[in-house]
């Protein structure tokens, strides 16, 4: 069977591409502020999200430790 023959049923790469246009113009004109506030909301709510576990940076930085990995210095340090 070729790619030719079959159909399909759900398309990926169309249905990406309609949800990327979709919260594009969501955003659009939104000021920082108000993007933060938006993605914060998504975040808490989105089932995808609170799967993921919540990791203070501190246990991070301990867990690599363990590993015998020091963290890597942030690219741009803050400057006073």
């Amino acid at each position: 069977m070729t790619s030719e023959n079959r159909t399909k049923s759900f398309d990926c790469v169309k249905s990406v591409r309609e949800i990327r246009d979709r919260v594009s113009a969501e955003i659009a004109n939104m000021s920082y502020e108000e993007l933060r506030q938006w993605l914060d909301a998504r975040v808490q709510h989105d089932p995808f999200f609170t799967r993921i576990p919540q990791f203070q940076a501190s246990d991070a930085t301990e867990t690599m430790q363990d590993a015998g990995r020091v963290p890597d210095p942030p690219l741009d340090p803050p400057r006073p």
